[in-house]
């Protein structure tokens, strides 16, 4: 018997890792057996890194469609073995590059050699199992893509207990948080509301361009709001680390459809219960007074206005504002 088969699309998950782990560790003594000091989980960074040259990790987290820590697990192990090598960006010195060293390029025919005897194998896996595998996974992965598993529950109405209303059904608002695949909604969307008013300016494009470097990596957090019902992303909200105090609250839009709706009130409150979480004391943030709806959601909350104890980043900052966190999780 076996139990993951009978499970039928419950254990999806765990089948593809237990598929997974069985082609790992034949690559894992395809290797030893050859006498080359290499990984099967170092194959995605060599390639990338072989393709694309020195690159930052967040490029090449992108690429590869994995997260940041496990690139940089990866890379610590190929360190290690002298494959690869880090260092700083010439250009931009708080950006940190990944390359091979010369003996991972030496290594190169040798892998490349090993690479196309393994490739013949699983072809051969493939061919006998008589199914279009990577079409289908690719087919597989377009759709979590579009909609994952945890917005297609929410959909469905199957809610844990502490996300149900009290008469039992499902909120229609959620928040969410920042995945790599939502990297480009959290720039439309702040891009929308800020030309809607205002311009973008070099410090908009700095942090839109890049939020895993200018926000996560840095120690901060992005959140987003999904309705429920069209699993469609409704606004987002930044949380900007200054230092191990003080954070910002920044980048808060909700799309023109959504307002009225309470998306930036639920937004703004995830936020500042994040920033708790993370501990931070204070949490400030810069608007502009033609802003007034959001300001008003801003001082229900707790903000104060107050003067600003520098000048703003932004041409459009007019007001400044500021929230104690020490009780901000009661409010």
């Amino acid at each position: 018997m076996d139990l993951m088969k009978e499970l039928g699309s419950l254990g999806l998950g765990n089948r593809l890792k237990r598929l997974s782990d069985k082609i790992m560790q034949d690559g894992i003594r395809v290797y030893r057996e050859s006498g080359v000091d290499f990984e099967p989980r170092w194959f995605p960074l060599y390639q990338y890194l072989d393709r694309f040259g020195p690159s930052p990790v967040m490029d090449i987290a992108r690429g590869l469609g994995i997260t940041h820590p496990a690139v940089n697990q990866v890379a610590g192990q190929m360190v290690q073995a002298r494959l690869i090598a880090t260092y700083r960006d010439a250009r931009d010195k708080r950006r940190r590059l990944l390359a091979l060293t010369r003996e991972g390029r030496a290594l190169k025919p040798v892998l490349t050699s090993l690479w196309s005897s393994i490739s013949v194998a699983v072809n051969g896996v493939l061919d006998e199992s008589q199914v279009a595998f990577l079409k289908d996974l690719d087919a597989i992965e377009a759709a979590v893509d579009r909609q994952g598993l945890y917005a297609r529950l929410q959909l469905a109405g199957a809610m844990t207990a502490d996300q149900m209303r009290p008469d039992g059904s499902a909120p229609e608002l959620v928040i969410e948080g920042f995945q790599p695949v939502l990297a480009d909604t959290f720039r439309r969307i702040n891009e929308e509301w800020i030309t809607e008013y205002f311009k973008l300016e070099v410090a908009d494009q700095k942090t839109l361009e890049d939020p895993h470097r200018s926000i996560l990596e840095a120690g901060g957090d992005i959140l987003f709001v999904r309705d429920t019902r069209t699993a469609e992303i409704l606004g987002t909200c930044a949380l900007i680390k200054h230092n191990e105090s003080l954070a910002e609250l920044a980048k808060m839009g909700v799309t023109k459809q959504a307002r009225g709706r309470g998306a930036g009130l639920l937004l703004v409150q995830a936020i500042i219960h994040r920033a708790s979480e993370l501990g931070f004391q204070r949490l400030f943030l810069e608007t502009n007074a033609r802003l007034e709806p959001a300001i008003k959601i801003y001082r229900q909350v707790g903000f104060e206005q107050c003067e600003p104890p520098r000048p703003s980043d932004y041409e459009r900052s007019n007001v400044y504002m500021e929230l104690a966190l020490t009780n901000s999780l009661t409010q």
